[in-house]
């Protein structure tokens, strides 16, 4: 997994099992749409899980990954992306959609990206994945932002499709283009950020030269936060996401308990925004000692009943 965020997604689901005993298998799209709905469709039969939880590669596929577990008669929960309208309730075996509210947080980004900057300046963006769900929602939210701020200038977006890879050749070119035209990054989630980063330390244009905003607070980033070299990031604990998915199925397959939900079966996880401040306090819990005590089953309503 190139992206440091699905590692940590995953790493909830094993912990999970391995606290709980039982198996926990994954199958790795690989950023190949075909490929996951492969996956999925022979998972099931080879697996035969009680339950799957599905983080689509791309929104166009959750249909078709609907179905097949829908098909199979698996209950399954999904996670981030979703094609614009799509209704789920017509599936009797979909528990629930966990996902935040991304517009928001673009916004959020944004915001404290121009208050480091001034409040004026240029600026270029690093996007996810085209044809995501959660980069459109995002880049909607930098809009917003930006026409509210009308001396800051969105000089160029490109896509980074989520990883640091990806992202770093997109923004060398960006700085080739406009070198010290930028005065600030953003970027849809923080694995394609320390990509960005990597090239403005190598330019000596980091430690707030040209503050760079993400989403995810990965390990690196929390790191450089606390030293001033990154303003803020949030949507963290991609491990506890994955736990409460994980409680939400064992739920429902073992005492028939459904989650609460919105009429569209949608339940939004609150991120905590992460500055300097906080980011010591941060590490620790999702990083540091604390994290190898952690309880993962924490947001099981029938482990919770029997305790």
């Amino acid at each position: 997994m190139d992206n440091e965020y699905y590692a940590e997604l995953n790493r909830g689901g094993e912990e999970y099992a391995k606290q709980m005993g039982f198996e926990y298998v994954t199958l790795s799209s690989e950023d190949n749409e075909q490929k996951q709905i492969a996956d999925l469709e022979s998972g099931l039969v080879t697996y035969e899980p009680d339950f799957v939880i599905i983080m689509p590669t791309s929104s166009s596929i959750v249909p078709a990954l609907a179905d097949l577990c829908e098909a199979a008669k698996v209950p399954f929960v999904t996670l981030w992306d979703y094609p614009e309208g799509f209704d789920f309730t017509p599936y009797e075996y979909h528990l629930e959609h966990i996902l935040t509210d991304m517009e928001l947080e673009g916004y959020t980004m944004a915001t404290y990206l121009f208050e480091a900057m001034g409040g004026k300046g240029n600026i270029v963006a690093i996007d996810g994945l085209l044809g995501s769900t959660t980069a459109v929602e995002r880049h909607k939210g930098l809009e917003r932002a930006l026409k509210e701020n009308p001396d800051i200038k969105l000089l160029e977006s490109q896509p980074g499709n989520w990883n640091r890879f990806d992202a770093a050749p997109v923004f060398e070119d960006m700085f080739i283009k406009y070198g010290d035209e930028i005065n600030g990054v953003w970027t849809a989630n923080d694995d394609m950020a320390l990509g960005v980063y990597e090239i403005l330390a190598g330019a000596d244009k980091v430690g707030g030269k040209i503050p760079i905003v993400g989403l995810d607070c990965l390990s690196d980033v929390l790191k450089l936060i606390e030293k001033g070299e990154y303003v803020m990031s949030m949507s963290g604990d991609a491990p506890g996401m994955q736990a409460l998915a994980m409680s939400i199925g064992y739920d429902f397959v073992k005492g028939g308990i459904r989650p609460e939900t919105d009429e569209r079966r949608f339940i939004m996880y609150a991120p905590p925004i992460i500055t300097k401040e906080n980011a010591a306090e941060y590490y620790e819990l999702w990083y540091g000692e604390s994290a190898k005590t952690r309880d993962w089953t924490v947001d099981s309503k029938l482990l919770s009943k029997e305790a």
